[in-house]
């Protein structure tokens, strides 16, 4: 997986006021940490979300430029990020350096592909997965795990044991856990109510024709 550089600066300043003023100026504080070390830095929001497009991925391996450009750009990942409860604004970001020769363990996200049979038959497509936990060289991350599911039909599914991963990389994730599914449809099924006269009932009882137990009238 090829990098992107991601321009970056050290910060003296730590704590609520000082992160406060340096969302003001257009900079998202961060802290880059590796194998227990730690660095506050800041990136400016412009150059951020000129890769992370309305989404942050946790998976994808970005090289971190020191405003100096004295030294060679530092591989990382996002480990982690705040959001704003109500505005969804960035508020902060963990980076983890990486080395290339040393195995990671993070998360790839899932894609689905293909238009199921089962769908085509009035089956529900379900996904109960959308990420899987995956270990192997930065190197060789995939971006995004795809999943076929044209040939998924009405009561069939897709394990995490039948993914086929690239070389290199190993699933940590439960084999037996579904991805996605293949639902068959919910069918009303209307009550059969005797007529009064051959089902007798108690004064007060109130028979109630045409009701589908699943549909929630009572």
């Amino acid at each position: 997986m090829e990098a992107q550089v991601l321009p970056i600066k050290t910060r003296s300043e730590i704590g609520k006021n000082a992160n406060h003023k340096l969302r003001a100026q257009g900079y998202i504080p961060a802290v880059l940490y590796s194998h227990g070390v730690s660095q506050a830095v800041m990136v400016e929001k412009k150059n951020f979300f000129k890769i992370f497009k309305g989404h942050i991925s946790e998976n994808l391996l970005i090289d971190l430029q020191f405003n100096d450009q004295s030294s060679s750009p530092v591989k990382a990942f996002i480990k982690d990020y705040q959001r704003h409860p109500i505005t969804d604004e960035i508020l902060h970001l963990d980076f983890f350096k990486v080395t290339m020769t040393e195995t990671i363990t993070t998360k790839a996200p899932i894609e689905i592909i293909g238009s199921s049979i089962g769908v085509k038959q009035g089956g529900v497509l379900e996904v109960i997965e959308r990420e899987i936990e995956v270990e192997c060289l930065p190197a060789d991350l995939p971006e995004k795990v795809q999943i076929d599911v044209t040939n998924l039909a009405i009561g069939q599914s897709i394990h995490v044991k039948d993914i086929i991963v690239p070389k290199g990389v190993q699933i940590l994730s439960s084999p037996e856990s579904v991805i996605v599914a293949v639902l068959a449809p919910h069918k009303a099924t209307e009550e059969v109510v005797q007529p009064a006269e051959e089902q007798p009932h108690e004064p007060g009882h109130r028979v109630v024709c045409g009701v589908s137990p699943r549909s929630g009238v009572l």
